[in-house]
């Protein structure tokens, strides 16, 4: 598991923007800025940590969850279902979606 995932585990969930601090905002930032896409286990860790409410991280975790290979869609389409935002949960599901239908 690459170190940035193993950290951003350690800090959990990302808080909502009341719980949120300019330092603690700029470790999650951090840790979400790679340039190698997550594996699948990796995804599997991360997908049910988004905040309630803190969009700019949220939209950091979704792009780094959408790095993951959709060569197995049934399985990402399990990723998916384990998301915990709905509204973010619903976009994977478009954006998935309107690959699919490029790919066709």
């Amino acid at each position: 598991m690459k170190n940035n995932i193993t950290e951003f585990i350690k800090l959990g969930k990302i808080p909502n923007d009341n719980d949120m601090t300019n330092e603690l905002f700029r470790k999650y930032d951090l840790l979400l800025q790679n340039e190698e896409p997550l594996t699948y286990d990796e995804a599997e860790l991360v997908v049910s940590m988004f905040s309630d409410d803190c969009d700019d991280l949220n939209w950091a975790l979704l792009h780094a969850i959408e790095s993951v290979d959709y060569y197995d869609v049934e399985r990402y389409k399990k990723l998916i279902a384990k998301c915990n935002n709905i509204e973010f949960k619903k976009l994977l599901e478009i954006r998935l979606n309107n690959f699919l239908c490029k790919k066709d």
